[in-house]
């Protein structure tokens, strides 16, 4: 077992990368995913739809199964899960096949966060976990940049399902290391957990929870919006070629990747997550306002100010997340519903905007989203006024730094 608890991030941030590298990898295949199946482009989309589908409904229960298994165990039956889902894909050339594996890989999806910040916090104290959490948060970007670049290639060179073997064996090396590797909060009884009483209706009495998840689902809406409408937008609004309209929206997820380093860093920094989001969530929304009235000179402006607020919004609320809970035991019910709110925005946001583009033009579809990040605005505002709690005390780790 690792003592060096940011040796112990690493093997935990190698199993979330695989996690995300696993949900993205069929984007960059869909048209030879429709040649393998039969179907058409607009069913294989499903197969990228249902993992966030699976992360609404177990998002909930994921918060039961922490509790009766551990963090530990939890995440090394999630990599499970992961290995099994893409065998499953492997072997299938069947569209319902292949959906029911995506969706078994969707369980690892749907709980690796709750199940990262839960360690994380293990690991390290309040005052040193912000680094890691923001850290931690752009996994999903890190795989993003991973996939798009390597998928295709793999591809041409191994054959289509080459990468569903490949992404089988890193998530059982990972269940493997994690099992070996890491260490958690220790297991509990059943009658220990009877006695502490946790359960998810204590931690929705916290009001912050609620205003964490409002403002985490406007930004889901927000941010899925414009990773599926941005290539559009550049060529139907602004009248750029497809090749430019792509490369000003994959500099997106490029720009986001260093705000959730930076997201932490200014928490432990300052000890003001309130405030920095509450400025985050106002450069947000700016984006989305001035969105429809760009000159050529400020495409990439626009795209950086909406990616680094983006990036320091979602990383700095599922900091505060596990420090607004009044008891460290409900830190796995409080991530896992403010994830079931973020997995709604997700679902929610882009066919919504762009059902009201198709009927009434950008301009309006630019200004929904404006209304969503102002709400999500008004979510932090409220947090910012209210009376600050009394951090919830934790367990230290006696490893190295």
């Amino acid at each position: 077992m690792l003592k060096n608890r940011w040796r112990k991030f690493a093997v935990l941030y190698v199993g979330a990368v695989a996690v995300s590298l696993s949900q993205l990898k069929v984007v960059p295949v869909m048209k030879q995913l429709a040649v393998e199946t039969g179907m058409p482009i607009s069913d294989i989309s499903w197969l990228m739809s249902i993992f966030t589908i699976s992360g609404i409904f177990l998002a909930i229960p994921g918060a039961t199964l922490l509790t009766k298994f551990g963090a530990k165990q939890l995440a090394v039956l999630l990599m499970c899960c992961l290995a099994l889902g893409n065998v499953m894909g492997a072997l299938t050339s069947n569209f319902t096949w292949l959906l029911i594996s995506r969706a078994v890989e969707g369980i690892a999806f749907s709980m690796i966060i709750m199940v990262g910040i839960v360690l994380i916090n293990y690991w390290f104290p309040e005052e040193k976990a912000g680094t890691p959490i923001g850290t931690f948060g752009i996994f999903s970007a890190v795989g993003s940049l991973i996939g798009m670049n390597v998928t295709l290639p793999i591809v041409e060179q191994l054959g289509l399902k080459s990468v569903w073997w490949i992404l089988a064996v890193i998530a059982l090396v990972a269940a493997v290391l994690f099992q070996v590797l890491l260490d958690g909060p220790p297991k509990e009884s059943v009658s220990e957990r009877k006695a502490k009483n946790v359960s998810l209706l204590e931690a929705l009495r916290n009001g912050r929870t609620w205003l964490l998840a409002l403002a985490q689902g406007c930004m889901a809406f927000v941010l899925f919006t414009f990773i599926t409408i941005y290539p559009q937008l550049f060529t139907d609004f602004y009248g750029l070629s497809t090749e430019s309209a792509n490369f000003y929206a994959s500099l997106f997820g490029l720009f986001g990747i260093p705000f959730g380093v930076v997201a932490g860093y200014l928490v432990d920094r300052t000890g003001k997550p309130e405030l920095l989001t509450f400025v985050a969530y106002i450069m947000l929304t700016f984006s989305c306002v001035a969105a429809t009235y760009l000159s050529s000179a400020l495409y990439v402006v626009q795209l950086f100010v909406l990616s680094g607020s983006v990036g320091l919004v979602s990383c700095i609320i599922m900091i505060m997340a596990s420090r607004f809970v009044k008891r460290k035991e409900l830190i796995g019910y409080s991530v896992s519903f403010i994830n079931m709110i973020y997995y709604i925005g997700i679902v929610a946001g882009a066919p919504f905007v762009l059902k009201i583009i198709e009927k009434s033009g950008w301009q309006m579809g630019m200004n929904m989203l404006s209304v969503v990040a102002g709400v999500g605005t008004v979510s932090i505002f409220v947090l910012l006024l209210m009376k600050q709690p009394a951090r919830v005390g934790q367990q230290v780790m006696k490893g190295e730094e």
